[in-house]
């Protein structure tokens, strides 16, 4: 996979969605570890689990972490990004989009993640090596 290019706009839109990742995940996962009860009391969301919620901001930060190697060597790291946009349309789709079938559905609750997810998701679209990632990139 390393004789494969990328255009330089691919090129410039994966550094900038590293950066992008790194700059909201690793605040948002260090306060959603160390300050749980002020994150949730700031960002108005329901109070949880403090052990399921651990696991959310574990994850956030330790993609955050991530993406700055991906800043590094952005198309050795492009998995990163492909993980970070499937998690998102799974929880678009599977969690977020079943909750009204189930009565659970709380705007209020939902549409700051709503709103936080969807430009990841869009930039994801454009950022993410699709053809490389899937092995039918250019040599």
């Amino acid at each position: 996979m390393e004789d494969y290019t990328v255009s330089d706009f691919k090129m410039k839109a994966l550094k900038f969605q590293y950066w992008h990742t790194a700059l909201v995940t690793i605040p948002l996962g260090l306060a959603i570890i160390l300050f749980p009860k002020q994150f949730t009391k700031a960002m108005k969301v329901k109070e949880q689990d403090q052990t399921v919620f651990g696991i959310c901001g574990a994850v956030w930060l330790a993609i955050g972490l991530l993406a700055t190697r991906g800043m590094q060597d952005p198309l050795r790291w492009s998995p990163l990004l492909l993980l970070q946009f499937m998690y998102k349309v799974i929880w678009f789709t599977m969690v977020l989009g079943l909750m009204p079938a189930r009565g659970e559905f709380d705007l209020d609750n939902a549409k700051g993640f709503m709103l936080g997810f969807a430009p990841f998701v869009a930039a994801d679209l454009v950022a993410v090596p699709w053809k490389y990632l899937l092995g039918r990139g250019e040599k």
